[in-house]
């Protein structure tokens, strides 16, 4: 027998026998118990901290007394039946309320209980207002009927465990969903990172619509935190609950203020049974449930993602939940970093290749009219370092002009004039443009005919800045000796023009950023190569804004095709109609 009494009443608490209805598989023994007898009263009793509580009676009409003067509080101290003949003449029972009473108790014998792990929780005991005395036989048949009560009992409480073994399941079973869930909204995550066509905007809105599908609710919104103003800066909501992108109210006004309070990650599953009831941003919005946590760049406060709904969780956020926007929230910080180093990287750019452009300009036309020999005939060692000086300032001409190129793309400046042109004049003029470029590296570029004569509607001069960004890059990256193909492949509603060469092929692991500014497979390749990293870059820019699509294929030590596809004008006339 264990003796610690706050182990016993866990004990009897893990029953969950208290406070329960009444069960005809414990009333059936206390009516045995009154006939078998001949006593008044007969009663399974539960000795809790401060009272005994009965899960069945006879004789009585009230439920429950005090454990003060409750006799059975006496009988669970020992393992034997506990025994009362007359408890008027019993010094510790002669002025109980219970016995002073009229017809009040003068018998009194009680089994103890005891659960499956040794803890007395209370007893069988039966009750008489006559005092007596019980016969030997009569004990064993008490103690026979208070073993059948224990039965029951353990029998509850081993259907306590079976539930919550299943409770336990159920939720270990629910977690490993969740689990997987998480895996794949993460896996989504990254997949939205690589997709480099999407502007940050769309990629906060799909992360967003990623987080309230996850956590089952409706509204998911980035926030910026400044002066004491909550500003929106992107957000996912049903149509009925627009939310515009540069709304703003009082940081007061929103449960973004309880979370800067308490430093840490808010999470609450029903408002109306929490202290944020109080909270003003209850009172104006009516929003039931709730989960946020600051977005902090370099250290330091950027504002808040968080989730919500007008309607109450059934359920407290899980830990996954909670790890989820964790996560969630150094990704969107991640990507706000990369927005702000890249709007750095475009002003600096943008500055210095303004700044450089002219001296550049009046740089070449000395070294040009020097080396042609306008200004005297120069000897030959200095010819050569003019020459090297001519070139490299071409270089970085080329490299000034894609910059600027690429600045007026991102702030949307650059003029098209859209006009019909046929491919085959379009590709012969792409083809003659080129091969001097190609001679220096000892490359053949050659047209497959026949070429079809319909046309496409593109800007000329831009569709041949693509031609030389794609058959430059395939004569640098081809062998001496060796040709660079471009056809037509002529579809039904386009036209598939591509430029292919029988080089090294792109690694692997650089495919996925090839269209990326700045992006070259080896770095060491602008040295040996020549290049920005910023064709590429320009020329999908330039397709996509002229309605066509860019793409390529590539095998390693086979070589790569590069193509873009622009449909046909007729195909886009009819699409007007």
């Amino acid at each position: 027998m264990v003796d610690s009494e706050q182990a016993r009443l866990r004990a009897l608490h893990d029953l969950a026998l208290l406070d329960t209805p009444p069960e005809e598989r414990f009333d059936r023994y206390t009516r045995l118990a009154t006939h078998l007898f001949g006593v008044e009263i007969a009663l399974v009793s539960l000795v809790d901290e401060e009272r005994q509580w009965f899960k069945s009676q006879q004789g009585l009409s009230f439920n429950q007394t005090s454990r003060q003067e409750s006799f059975c509080s006496h009988a669970i101290q020992e393992a034997e039946i506990f025994e009362i003949e007359d408890a008027s003449q019993d010094a510790r029972f002669a002025s109980n309320r219970l016995v002073t009473a009229r017809r009040g108790i003068r018998f009194y014998a009680g089994a103890p209980l005891t659960t499956a792990d040794g803890f007395r929780v209370g007893t069988l005991c039966i009750i008489d207002s006559s005092p007596r005395r019980l016969t030997f036989n009569e004990k064993q048949s008490l103690k026979d009927l208070a073993a059948s009560v224990e039965d029951e009992i353990n029998r509850s409480a081993l259907a306590v465990e079976f539930a919550k073994a299943d409770q336990a399941r159920r939720y270990l079973e629910l977690e490993e969903q969740q689990q997987r869930e998480l895996v794949t909204v993460l896996a989504s995550l990254n997949e939205i990172s690589a997709l480099s066509e999407l502007t940050l905007n769309e990629q906060l809105h799909q992360a967003l619509a990623l987080g309230a599908s996850f956590l089952a609710l409706e509204v998911g919104i980035i926030s910026r935190i400044e002066k004491g103003l909550y500003e929106v800066v992107a957000s996912f909501s049903p149509e009925d609950m627009p939310l515009e992108r540069g709304y703003s109210l009082p940081l007061a006004d929103t449960y973004c203020s309880m979370m800067l309070e308490s430093n840490d990650l808010l999470a609450i599953h029903h408002v109306a049974q929490h202290d944020a009831r109080h909270h003003p941003c209850y009172q104006k919005f009516e929003l039931e449930a709730y989960i946020g946590i600051t977005i902090k760049i370099s250290n330091q406060l950027f504002g808040t993602v968080s989730f919500s709904s007008p309607k109450p969780l059934i359920a407290p956020f899980s830990q996954t939940d909670k790890l989820f926007i964790r996560l969630l929230s150094r990704w969107l910080a991640a990507c706000l970093e990369r927005q702000r180093v890249e709007k750095l990287k475009n002003e600096f750019i943008a500055t210095v290749s303004h700044e450089l452009r002219t001296p550049l300009t009046t740089i070449n036309g000395v070294l040009q009219l020097a080396v042609s020999g306008t200004t005297g005939v120069l000897p030959k060692k200095t010819e050569q370092l003019l020459g090297i000086a001519l070139k490299n300032s071409q270089r970085l001409g080329i490299l000034i002009n894609d910059l600027l190129d690429m600045e007026k793309l991102v702030l949307g400046q650059f003029d098209f004039f859209i006009s019909t042109h046929s491919v085959d004049s379009l590709l012969h003029n792409a083809i003659k443009e080129n091969q001097s470029y190609a001679d220096q590296y000892q490359v053949s570029l050659m047209l497959r005919e026949p070429v079809s004569r319909r046309k496409i509607a593109v800007d000329s001069v831009r569709f041949q800045q693509i031609m030389a960004n794609l058959l430059s890059n395939a004569a640098k990256f081809s062998d001496p000796g060796s040709q660079v193909v471009v056809y037509c492949e002529d579809y039904e509603a386009y036209a598939c023009i591509n430029v292919c060469d029988y080089g090294d092929g792109i690694p692997e692991n650089f495919r996925s950023r090839i269209f990326e500014k700045f992006s070259q497979a080896d770095a060491s390749d602008r040295r040996i190569k020549g290049g920005t990293g910023l064709g590429l870059s320009i020329s999908k820019s330039l397709t996509e804004h002229m309605g066509g699509e860019i793409g390529f294929s590539s095998r390693e030590g086979e070589g790569s095709t590069f193509y873009i596809m622009f449909p046909w004008i007729e195909e886009k006339a009819r699409a007007k109609y």
